[in-house]
């Protein structure tokens, strides 16, 4: 489909969906015949008793006038939104008005993914939306501008009768409670509830910043809560956005009674705090039967043992395997997967290689615990490819079919089938693999080890992270970036565990504000992106290989070992490399997304100081477990504890921050009312890097019991000697009472027990029991007003491939305040013209005008370093809002650039958007301390910020960029264009740069006498231009080049000339801003 398809079809479907839904009422304010009137009294009593009361007290936020209203009501997205129409007065005038208004009171709505019910027609009036809401909400118990003080006030009175006589003029069949786990939930755990004082707006309200939001109630109505509130609150408990409870295995590990109790009853840490229940009380005994009536029901609507254990699967191999986490492609042979059940061994593989061994990886179990999936090789010169066993009948299938020996599937995992609209179908599942079927390739290790000292003298670095053992760096140039000596550069004379000699000395004592990098060199490797494959009966699967593999991701970057979180969404590690700040990273973080494709984002491990989060798996209490290594660990490394809600972390020793060792005197110092650990390690004694002196852990998978399967090998174990072989065996880890301590800072204690051990390598246990698919309730975000309504592919939202994408940056420079920093400490400093979390005026080369959108041409050479090209500069608009076309399929990152067009920051964090995407970053800034506060702290440093009331009437998605106030329309992207796919802009010295340069400068800078000895000619001049530029973070700011040409001061060191060069004839604007820009996407020839 081109782009004047989409805008075709984007009008019709428009057009259409309005007639459909709004029908007359779209016109409703033109003078015209009036439509027929409503039977009853019911319009009648509305007219004379309620349109009063509209004007006087709503109108003046929910009233919008003629011509507005009927553009406002023919946008889909717009379906949803409570308004009404009204004259230029501002009164509901006209009878068009009066009726349209009357059914904007009575008929349910929904668009732009939101739903609307004026009225609550199974249940009492008083929990009908326009009686809740605005009554004050002490009263109402709804977040909303107080309208009515009281219940006795006469104009809520009039509108409580109306809505009275409207239900029961047209009633429908009252709400009941489900008999069993729900009517138990209603009776028992809710008075739980209110007595703990869980209802709280900031707790667990409508305003809470967490994945457990409550309904409080109706205080005003005697018996608070309706059926349809019971209802959304048991479904909150047990989880709307991730898991909250487990159903699949021992129901006294779920979150809901672990946040409850104390950490030394087994609880995990809680930040509302942890005193809430106590084992063996009453409430803890009626929150735990309740879980069971869940569970029993779980279990007969999926008609399996949830949580039943029949033994482990793990993979055996050979000790010799090295394998470092993101280059899987070497040959491992010697690999089976092995079945331990009732004390007893079953090969489950041998029968697949009978002649010659084969080389298998990482096994994953079913939902219903009867399959098991796996990749698989018989020899170096085949690919990978997936397997699947039935542990029942012992046969083997095939899943992928690739026959070139440069193609790959690994790290399959299941995924629930988005055509089993229940979810209850255990059997049906989809699979998403890895592969590098796009044959590009990615770097997959750093350019420079970088650290943080500790202290030290002129001679001497001393940081106690530098584990590898002695002499690995000996030889090797070692700069120091930060602090103490930067800028200076060394020879390492030697390299011993936790110390570096330099030769010769620098020029002053090294200290703890110390940053400094070893020269290392980057290793390539072929890149693996996610896919979607539908699994067919017996027989089909080469036709459902060919028919129904999806590419899911567009990442650049190396990714790995993908898992679900119970949101649905599926999790992989992604790999992300360059220099920020002056200060290279290599940061293998947690990325999700649906199980579509669609919103990619991070979700945790970004800027870490542990160089890669690996292989990670959710608990059955809501926690995660992981494996923090780095690129040249051969065997694991260091495994750690994550409690995601918790946000960014602050770690003691994380060279990528900004914080030298903030944890020196004790917990640090947070933007936070309270900071709690996001994530610890869970051995102390092992490590991520070099000599781990407490073993090798390989990876951690989660029990229904609460405790935690691992491969573990007792150390020392040098994690970067490929010969090593260390002896991995699969231990059990029992909390013994908690994995975390009462304050949450360091590892509780818990019990090793052996469970597999022998003189080979046993790695990947996974258990064999059923349990719940995760929900599919994250679906890709529509422009339907842009592109019309999506096709669907096997239960999900697709659009045509070609279609672009559009990007939504709701707040620019609040998004640029964190684009380096994420830490929850100190203020944020908003490039601004003036700050308003600091009040400083932000000098104007430094504030934030446009945003760049830059792609990254897939690499497919390893020779070829990454290329950049510009999609898109967009400037703001006046609320920091930004929205741009992109294409779709591209990986992309975004910029905040000067009004110089210069690039000021980037996250470094490469996206990409599904065709038809709508992919939104950012939110509103009024709307941060409900939002994102209670993570990243409040903006002005100060914790009370983080307690502000939101905005919610002007907030919302409402930003400049996107809808025009004026003309109560939306707005389209700033570079539309018809929906065409924005070109690709390629920006090189070649074709940008060298024009310039002979136009401009060759006058001067030509040949042997060339002024300053700068040739620009010839092949003489890219190499001449370098010598001006920050090598590594290649950006203009921070430039030798930009301030000669600008004649101040930058961000480059050193001084800048009073005037610009060239003296008297400076470059024109637009050759500055070519240039700015050529240096900003990575200066290539």
């Amino acid at each position: 489909m081109n782009g004047s398809q989409v805008r075709g079809a984007m009008v019709l479907a428009a057009a259409s969906a309005a007639a459909a839904v709004l029908g007359w009422s779209a016109f409703a304010t033109r003078e015209g015949p009036t439509p027929a009137r409503p039977a009853g009294d019911s319009f009648a009593v509305f007219c004379r008793e309620v349109v009063p009361v509209l004007d006087r007290r709503c109108g003046g936020c929910h009233g919008v006038t003629g011509d507005d209203y009927e553009v406002l009501a023919a946008e889909p997205q717009n379906r949803a939104l409570f308004r009404w129409p009204v004259n230029e007065s501002g009164r509901i005038a006209t009878a068009g008005q009066r009726f349209e208004v009357f059914r904007r009171c009575t008929e349910d709505s929904a668009g732009g993914g939101k739903k609307f019910a004026p009225l609550d027609r199974r249940g009492p009036a008083l929990a009908s939306q326009v009686l809740r809401a605005p009554l004050a909400e002490s009263l109402g118990g709804y977040v909303h501008p107080e309208v009515f003080a009281a219940v006795a006030d006469p104009d809520f009175v009039a509108l409580s009768a109306w809505a009275s006589l409207e239900i029961a003029a047209r009633p429908e069949p009252p709400a009941t409670l489900a008999p069993g786990a729900e009517t138990f939930f209603a009776a028992k755990v809710i008075p739980i509830l209110e007595r703990k004082t869980c209802f709280g707006s900031n707790c667990h309200g409508k305003l809470a910043f967490n994945d457990l939001k409550l309904d409080p109630g109706i205080p005003a109505l005697r018996e608070r809560f309706t059926a349809a509130i019971h209802r959304a609150n048991r479904r909150a408990m047990l989880g709307d956005v991730t898991r909250l409870v487990n159903l699949s295995g021992d129901v006294e590990q779920s979150k809901q009674l672990k946040k409850s109790i104390p950490v030394e009853q087994g609880g995990i840490v809680h930040k509302g705090g942890n005193a809430f229940l106590d084992k063996g009380e009453p409430d803890y005994a009626v929150v735990k039967e309740w879980l069971e009536l869940e569970r029993a029901e779980a279990r007969r609507a999926a008609g399996a043992e949830l949580g039943d254990v029949r033994g482990i699967v793990f993979v055996r191999r050979p000790r010799e395997t090295p394998e470092r986490h993101f280059e899987p492609l070497v040959w491992l042979p010697g690999a089976d997967v092995i079945w331990l059940r009732d004390g007893r061994e079953t090969n489950l593989t041998a029968f697949l290689h009978p002649s010659a061994p084969a080389d298998i990886r990482a096994a994953e179990v079913s939902y219903d615990a009867r399959r098991l999936a796996f990749a698989m090789r018989r020899s170096a010169e085949e690919p990978f490819n997936v397997w699947e066993i039935d542990l029942d009948s012992r046969a083997a299938r095939q899943l992928t079919f690739s026959t070139d020996p440069a193609v790959h599937f690994v790290d399959p995992v299941y995924v629930p089938d988005p055509e089993d609209a229940g979810g209850l179908r255990l059997d049906r599942a989809d699979l998403v693999v890895l592969s590098n079927l796009s044959c590009e390739v990615c770097d997959v290790s750093p350019d420079g080890i970088l650290g943080e000292a500790e202290g030290g003298t002129a001679g001497v670095i001393d940081d106690s992270d530098l584990a590898e053992k002695a002499g690995t760096f000996d030889g090797r140039r070692v700069r120091i970036l930060r602090g103490a000596n930067a800028g200076e550069a060394r020879t390492i004379a030697r390299q011993d565990q936790g110390r570096i000699r330099v030769d010769p000395p620098f020029a002053s004592p090294c200290d703890a504000t110390t940053h400094y990098v070893i020269e290392a060199p980057v290793r390539v490797a072929p890149k693996f992106d996610l896919y979607r494959l539908h699994m067919a009966p017996p027989g089909g699967e080469r036709a459902a290989f060919d028919a129904t593999l999806r590419r899911m991701t567009w990442s650049p970057s190396q990714a790995r070992r993908p898992f679900l979180r119970s949101s649905g969404e599926v999790m992989a590690t992604y790999l992300r490399t360059g220099w920020q700040e002056g200060r290279p990273f290599f940061n293998g973080a947690i990325f999700r997304t649906h199980v579509d494709g669609s919103n990619f984002h991070t979700h945790g491990g970004n800027r870490s100081g542990l160089p890669i989060h690996a292989d990670g798996r959710e608990t059955v209490d809501g926690l995660e477990v992981r494996i923090g290594r780095d690129a040249d660990s051969w065997w694991g490394g260091v495994p750690i504890l994550v409690d995601h809600q918790f946000g960014p972390h602050i770690e003691d020793r994380n060279p990528i921050d900004d914080l030298d060792h903030p944890w020196r005197g004790g917990p640090p110092k947070t933007a936070l009312t309270r900071f709690s650990s996001a994530w610890i390690p869970l051995d102390g004694t092992s490590s991520p890097r070099g000599v781990s002196a407490g073993g090798a852990w390989h990876d951690l998978f989660p029990m229904p019991d609460g405790s935690i399967l691992a491969s573990f090998a007792p150390g020392p174990v040098d994690l970067h000697d490929a010969a090593a072989a260390p002896d991995f065996d699969i231990v059990r880890l029992v909390p013994d009472p908690a994995f975390q301590s009462v304050d949450g800072f360091t590892s509780g204690k818990f019990r090793r027990v052996a469970v597999v051990t022998g003189p080979l390598a046993e790695l990947w246990p996974r258990p064999v029991a059923p349990r719940l698919k995760e929900p599919l309730t994250r679906a890709l975000k529509l422009e339907e007003e842009l592109f019309g309504p999506a096709p669907r592919d096997r239960g999900l939202a697709r659009y045509p491939e070609g279609a672009v994408a559009v990007l939504q940056v709701f707040d620019l420079p609040l998004l640029d305040a964190f684009f380096t920093q994420s830490t929850p400490v100190g203020v944020r400093h908003i490039a601004s013209e003036v700050c308003p979390s600091c009040g400083d005026a932000t000098p104007d080369i430094d504030q934030v005008r446009f945003a760049r959108v830059v792609g990254l041409e897939p690499r497919r050479n390893p020779a070829q370093p990454p290329r950049r090209f510009l999609i898109a500069e967009v400037p703001l608009a006046e609320d920091g809002s930004v929205q741009a076309a992109i294409p779709s399929g591209v990986a992309f990152d975004i910029e905040s650039v000067n009004a110089r067009g210069m690039a000021l920051r980037s996250p470094n964090r490469w996206l990409y958007a599904l065709p038809g995407e709508r992919h939104t970053l950012s939110i509103p800034r009024p709307l941060f301390a409900q939002t994102c506060g209670g993570c990243h702290g409040g903006l002005t440093g100060a914790p009370a910020d983080v307690l502000r009331r939101p905005d919610i009437i002007t907030s919302a998605s409402r930003t400049q960029a996107i809808w025009d106030a004026g003309k109560r329309r939306r707005v389209e992207p700033w570079n539309w264009n018809g929906g065409r796919a924005p070109a690709a802009v390629e920006v090189s010295f070649e074709k940008t740069v060298r024009p310039i340069l002979e136009r401009r400068c060759l006058e001067c800078h030509e040949g042997s006498g060339a002024a300053g000895g700068v040739d620009f000619s010839g092949g003489a001049g890219f190499e001449s231009l370098l010598r001006f530029i920050n090598r590594d973070d290649r950006r203009a700011i921070v430039s030798p080049l930009a301030e000669r040409l600008e004649g101040r001061e930058l961000h480059a060191p050193g001084s800048a000339p009073a005037t610009p060069h060239p003296e008297g004839a400076p470059l024109p604007d637009e050759d500055l801003r070519a240039i700015y820009r050529w240096i900003d996407l990575g200066a290539e020839r």
